[in-house]
This record gives C-alpha cells, structure tokens and sequence, in this order.
C-alpha cells in the first residue's frame, strides 16, 4: 500500500509565507513521510532547494507546471552539515544555546515565556545578525524546546509577550522566516500564541 501524501497549497502567497506553512505542517509529520507541495511564488524553486538543506530535509523533486511549482518533500532528521566545518559550526551553536537554556535554569535572571521560531536554524541566526544590527537585544537565543520540535533548531525568548508580538511582526516586515510565536501553559506543553 502506498504511503498517502498531504498537499500544503500555498498559491497565492509570496515568501516566506508557503515556507512557513510546509514547516509547520512538516511537525505533524513523521521523519519519512512526503509533502506535496505547491505554489505560485516565483522565487519558489531556489527558496524550497535553500530551505531543505537549512533544515535537513530532502527535496525529492521541483517541477513547473504553468505558473505554479510543484515540490515534493520528504521529512528529514534535522541539518547536519556536509562539511567538518559546517557540522562544527552546527554543533558548536547547540552547545552555546543548550549552555545558555542551562544557566538560565540555575540562575534564573529572565524568566523567558514566550519564544519565537523559525523555519530554520538558519532563518533564525539571519533573524538574530538584523535585530543585533538593529539595536534590539531584548531577547535570550535558546534551543527550541522538544515540545515544540525533536529537530535542532533555535528560538529568540521573551519575557512578556508585547515585547515577542512587536519583535515577529518587525520580523515578517522585514520578510524573515519568522513561524509562530509559542508558550507554555499550566501543563508545560507549548501552544501557539493567537494574535493580530
């Protein structure tokens, strides 16, 4: 029997919105499973070919058809760098964000409550370069929690919310690859943030 495939339509959207919608319908996806994928964003085919290397999963094919592009994608098990110093890069990142989560633990000096993902480790460290750029550093860069994803993958935290709500829609202005913005609730599973 073959495997059924979910189709994410993201026609009439431009980037990175049908980038965002494949990543988070690829978290209700085992590792394994394929996404057909189809959109009208004419910069499509190279964001699609960029994205699945940024987060580790394979594009299986890109074609044309008229004006749309269809991709089918198949769920990876996260970046792993291809080169030695890509993957010392990668690694050495995690370690930086994981020391960061675990310092917060035993010396609380924020209490983050609101994080702010991206479709990939990338998109988030070009996210966090602009707002450095930018003067804005009123956010602690943390891995992304495994409720959230069991991929790699990084997450700007917030103290209060206006403050995560302001930051993702500066973010999608600037056309970054910004996903939700999450928080915790009483049973410590994450939930995304609905807002205007």
């Amino acid at each position: 029997m073959e495997n059924e495939i979910n189709i994410v339509d993201t026609s009439g959207y431009a980037c990175p919105i049908p980038l965002i919608m494949l990543s988070r319908k690829l978290k209700q996806t085992e590792v394994g499973g394929t996404l057909k994928v189809i959109s009208d964003d004419p910069g499509f085919d190279r964001e699609i070919k960029t994205w699945s290397y940024e987060t580790g999963n394979q594009l299986l094919k890109v074609t044309s058809e008229g004006t749309d592009y269809i991709a089918l994608v198949r769920k990876g098990s996260g970046f792993k760098g291809e080169t030695l110093l890509e993957t010392i890069k990668f690694i050495s990142l995690g370690i930086k964000l994981h020391f960061m989560k675990t310092l917060l633990q035993i010396i609380p000096l924020r209490k983050i409550k609101y994080l702010i993902a991206f479709v990939s480790v990338a998109a988030g460290l070009r996210a966090n370069g602009w707002l450095e750029d930018q003067g804005i550093k009123n956010y602690t860069l943390l891995p992304i929690p495994d409720g959230i994803t069991k991929h790699c993958g990084l997450v700007l935290g917030y103290e209060r919310e206006s403050d995560a709500i302001k930051v993702f829609k500066l973010l999608k202005q600037n056309k970054f690859e910004v996903e939700d913005i999450y928080f915790e609730d009483k049973d410590k599973s994450y939930q995304i943030l609905s807002f205007n």
